[in-house]
């Protein structure tokens, strides 16, 4: 638990903090600008949080960029601090006077709080945890139907993941919801591959096309088996796998020979339309532009014509590669050809059969191959669904459990602030994205802050959150009578720590004053601001 907090601006140079109830009090006139937010502000900082830098409230303004010493204790252990408003991104680990031993990263100093308050096994980082959970004045976490919700404008399945994590339950949805993204990315990568033509691109009626190619070839090859008579069969000899690399071969080569035939006439035209980028007569533009430096002109032209030829050369060489390879190559489809037509003489086979079987088994094939990527995508989409229902049972029962055990401690809270015959508020979780919390049969201001200051307690009575930081705003619209018993309930929790910034004491009454009194840890007012500079009066 946090223990002191010590700054050398502090009127009361220490503030010291026990498990249970802390109270910051102000003073029986409700006054405002003499630091109770502020202390909750420069709590959440030692806690690692960054909205106290944007000093809302003027005190690095005023005071200069400064810092601020701090302790916890976790059972017999004790580990000190400090953090400075000039360098937030570093914590300095200090010995107990508070002598900078080393410096800590922020972000390694939240994971460490992590630890040290057992949220190791908690999926959510630190500050995701306690930041719906620090309720201040321009902060945030104020907004009575969104309890749960971290930063503005935070998604509603962002907030319900924090809620599930908080009460255990992240592991029960882990695993499917692994296989589930695991399944997401297979299908994007398979979705990328046809987008850019790696695998083929097809649609349902382009299956069903491709079933119809793949019977209707399967006929005629077997009708051209069946023809040939006694001989090897045709189908046989196809599939010999010396022809078929031959056949495969000389469709590459057929490929590759056309690319090269388009290469060379392209050189061809290049080098042809090789001429200087400066053709005008250089006397005529001088006749039109008198004041045209004639000689810099010259340095141009002889420039481009110099590149010309250095390209044409470079042009021509590229020409007679291309050509060269181009010639090669239909030497080997011939020679390709001519061991294709002796191998199949050699089998009484006729050459002009041998092709039509192969391009008919090619065409089956590809059409094999595109229905195989259409059908894997199709048995993709099917197992995300199933997986996806399976997820949605498992939300289901997490919901129904999350909702039953905080409506419970609502209804029991509501029950003891104002009686049995008032609704209490209640949370309702849709969806992993949308939930509802309110009263729905007392929509009233206070009643609607009562039931953000029950559904804490429930937090904190039910979850491994292990604080709350409540501004006195929260408090300013429930009645007086209500007050009284959240006080009370507030005053009984003894293993966590709440922060409380209040004022107007003796309103509600000896016995709420004396309660208050009791777990003060701060007493602020007029003349005994948080501070030991006042400029709550400058302009």
């Amino acid at each position: 638990m946090l223990k002191e907090i010590r700054c050398v601006h502090f009127s009361h140079s220490e503030i010291s903090f026990h498990s249970g109830l802390n109270v910051i009090l102000g003073d029986d006139d409700a006054r405002n600008s003499i630091g109770k937010s502020t202390v909750l502000m420069v709590i959440d900082f030692v806690l690692g949080g960054t909205t106290f830098l944007k000093d809302d409230a003027g005190a690095i303004r005023e005071l200069g960029h400064h810092h601020y010493d701090f302790s916890f204790q976790f059972g017999q252990d004790r580990s000190f601090f400090s953090r400075a408003t000039d360098t937030p991104d570093t914590v300095f680990v200090c010995d107990d006077t508070y002598a900078r031993l080393r410096e800590l990263p922020l972000e390694d100093y939240k994971r460490l709080l992590k630890r040290l308050y057992k949220l190791d096994g908690l999926e959510n980082s630190f500050r995701s945890i306690v930041n719906p959970f620090a309720r201040i004045w321009r902060k945030g976490g104020l907004e009575p139907d969104q309890p749960f919700v971290s930063v503005p404008k935070e998604s509603s399945s962002v907030a319900i993941g924090r809620l599930i994590d908080l009460f255990g339950r992240s592991p029960d949805i882990a695993a499917e919801r692994k296989t589930l993204e695991e399944q997401k990315e297979r299908r994007t990568l398979i979705n990328n591959s046809m987008n850019a033509s790696i695998i083929p691109k097809i649609t349902k009626t382009r299956h069903d096309e491709n079933t119809r190619t793949i019977a209707e070839n399967r006929v005629q090859i077997d009708q051209l088996k069946q023809g040939f008579g006694g001989a090897l069969s045709v189908y046989e000899s196809l599939f010999e796998e010396s022809l078929q690399q031959k056949q495969q071969r000389k469709n590459e080569l057929g490929g590759l020979r056309a690319e090269l035939q388009n290469k060379v006439k392209r050189l061809e035209r290049e080098i042809s339309g090789i001429t200087p980028r400066l053709t005008a007569n250089i006397a005529l533009v001088a006749d039109y532009f008198p004041t045209v430096d004639i000689q810099r002109l010259e340095q141009v032209e002889a420039f481009h014509q110099k590149i010309g030829s250095i390209v044409k050369k470079e042009l021509k060489d590229e020409l007679a590669v291309a050509h060269a390879e181009e010639v090669a190559t239909a030497h080997e489809i011939a020679a390709i050809d001519l061991e294709i037509q002796a191998a199949l003489q050699a089998k009484g086979m006729p050459d002009d059969v041998f092709k039509r079987v192969f391009d008919l088994k090619e065409a089956t094939d590809k059409a094999i191959n595109e229905n195989q990527h259409f059908e894997r995508k199709i048995e993709l989409d099917e197992t995300i669904k199933l997986s996806n229902e399976r997820l949605d049972l498992i939300y289901t029962r997490i919901f129904f459990d999350i909702e039953r055990q905080i409506n419970l401690k609502l209804r029991a809270f509501n029950s003891v602030i104002y009686g049995p015959s008032r609704a209490s508020s209640e949370l309702r979780i849709k969806s992993a994205s949308s939930y509802q919390f309110t009263s729905p049969a007392d929509t009233g201001t206070g009643k609607s802050y009562a039931g953000l200051i029950g559904f804490d307690l429930a937090m904190l009575s039910l979850t491994r959150l292990p604080l709350f930081l409540h501004d006195s705003i929260i408090y300013k619209n429930i009645e007086v009578p209500a007050i009284r018993r959240i006080l009370r309930i507030l005053a009984a929790v003894d293993s966590k720590q709440i922060f409380l910034s209040f004022d107007e004491a003796k309103k509600f009454g000896p016995e709420a004053e004396l309660l208050l009194k009791q777990f003060t840890v701060l007493k602020l007012g007029h003349g005994d601001l948080l501070y030991t500079k006042d400029w709550r009066d400058q302009k």
